[in-house]
């Protein structure tokens, strides 16, 4: 059995909970509302940039000219950004959210800014094999809905179609292969701290992952004071052109 392999298993709960969250399932019966929809790739804005920055420093920190640098730095020019960002303002703009989306830090729920400084405190204090065990459960997207959804009908709007086809782009299965590769490597040559150094990173994205799918299925985007993530809530059903 893999490093990967006994990962999964010893978080069985947290990857159940993930795979099957209520809010992937409700987009596979066609009951995923436009509301929740928005919320989610509103939340996920800031997450981006944010993802891209752990990447980046892991690319500092990796062996010069090491695969896993390469495949990440392809991350970093073909989806850039820039670019998976305009990705999303498009994919709210069909559903009916009219307001331009700040996709910053300050506009993200707790949930998701708690995955957020996650990932950048591992970025800037771990190895780049235990950044790539911190963002491997993101790049699962790969599976959890770019595998399952691939050649599926979709019920909703076709806003749902597009944003599931996003995770079945070769840059990003490449990607979460080299994560894995990085990883096995690292459980395999490492000790026994460094193995569970490896399993808390990837239990604790996960339980992230988790999190900010909560969030966005509870629509719970509020700060103390009343603060709420971009108005997602004044997207509904009836609003889809």
């Amino acid at each position: 059995m893999s490093f990967l392999q006994e990962c999964r298993r010893h978080c069985a709960d947290v990857w159940e909970a993930y795979r099957h969250h209520p809010w992937i399932e409700a987009m596979a019966a066609g009951t995923l509302s436009p509301e929740r929809f928005v919320f989610f790739q509103l939340d996920d804005g800031p997450h981006v940039a944010e993802f891209n920055r752990t990447l980046a420093l892991g690319i500092a920190k990796a062996p010069v000219g090491h695969a896993w640098a390469t495949a990440a730095a392809h991350v970093l020019d073909d989806l850039s950004t820039v670019g998976e960002l305009g990705e999303k303002r498009s994919l709210v703009e069909e559903i009916g959210f009219r307001a331009e989306p700040a996709f910053d830090r300050w506009t993200c729920s707790p949930a998701r800014e708690g995955y957020l400084n996650h990932l950048v405190r591992v970025g800037y204090e771990g190895t780049f094999a235990q950044i790539a065990a911190s963002v491997y459960p993101c790049s699962l997207f790969t599976e959890v809905i770019g595998e399952r959804f691939a050649g599926v009908e979709i019920p909703g709007p076709p806003a749902y179609r597009r944003w599931a086809d996003m995770y079945t782009r070769r840059t990003r299965t490449e990607m979460c292969a080299a994560h894995a590769h990085v990883v096995e490597r690292a459980a395999a040559e490492g000790g026994a701290a460094e193995r569970a150094m490896l399993q808390r990173l990837y239990r604790r994205s996960l339980e992230h992952q988790v999190r900010v799918f909560d969030a966005a299925w509870e629509l719970d985007g509020a700060w103390p004071g009343g603060a709420v993530v971009q108005a997602a809530r004044a997207v509904a059903a009836e609003d889809y052109p």
